[in-house]
């Protein structure tokens, strides 16, 4: 791409060159900027890594808001948009950006870790909903009132018994098991930790 991209270029004079540099160029100039201006921020997690990278765009990439969605075409700063966003940033910083690969490198490290042991769990609730997002998640309602969302994507035991009305589901207690997956959200271009149904049992 980046030879095509010289090929197309290497007639034009300068003065279009310097046309070519994007919004989305300057935003992850000033967000490397503070990065650097950061160097003693204490990166061991993930979170770590999250919280500085969203202080870096609040501090530096907030004025140019408005430009960088209308770039995307769109109207409203929400969480959709955010990581749509902050992902293409993330591309730019990855290429051009010192300080931001030296603070994944904590992060990916610990995912490469953790990714030996298998988060699973059990969780007790009743069912309040049936979601079609991108996928499909059971929205459940737990014993304190608090309210967690499941994941619905692959085959589990009794999984064929609700298969073509999910929707009887809804307002009966079910204890579920699951497993901690990575999932890829096609509208945001991210990834997300959700739990993942891996089998049910109704009392």
């Amino acid at each position: 791409m980046k030879k095509i991209l010289f090929t197309l270029l290497a007639g034009l004079p300068l003065a279009c060159l310097s046309q070519t540099k994007t919004i989305y160029d300057t935003a992850a100039e000033k967000m490397c900027e503070y990065l650097q201006a950061h160097p003693d921020q204490p990166i061991k997690s993930e979170q770590d890594a999250q919280a500085l990278f969203a202080q870096a765009f609040l501090d530096a990439c907030m004025p140019y808001v408005d430009r960088l969605l209308q770039a995307e075409g769109l109207s409203t700063f929400d969480e959709e948009s955010g990581h749509k966003i902050g992902y293409k940033i993330g591309l730019k910083l990855a290429v051009m950006c010192p300080a931001y690969i030296k603070i994944l490198q904590p992060v990916v490290k610990g995912q490469m870790t953790n990714s030996s042991s298998e988060e699973t769990g059990t969780l007790d609730g009743t069912v309040t909903g049936i979601v079609q997002d991108d996928y499909t998640y059971l929205q459940v309602r737990l014993p304190d009132g608090s309210t967690r969302r499941l994941l619905w994507l692959a085959y589990f035991d009794q999984a064929e018994n609700i298969n073509n009305d999910p929707q009887q589901l809804v307002g009966k207690k079910v204890e579920f098991n699951w497993k901690m997956i990575r999932l890829y959200y096609r509208k945001s271009h991210s990834f997300s930790a959700e739990k993942m149904v891996t089998g049910m049992k109704l009392p």
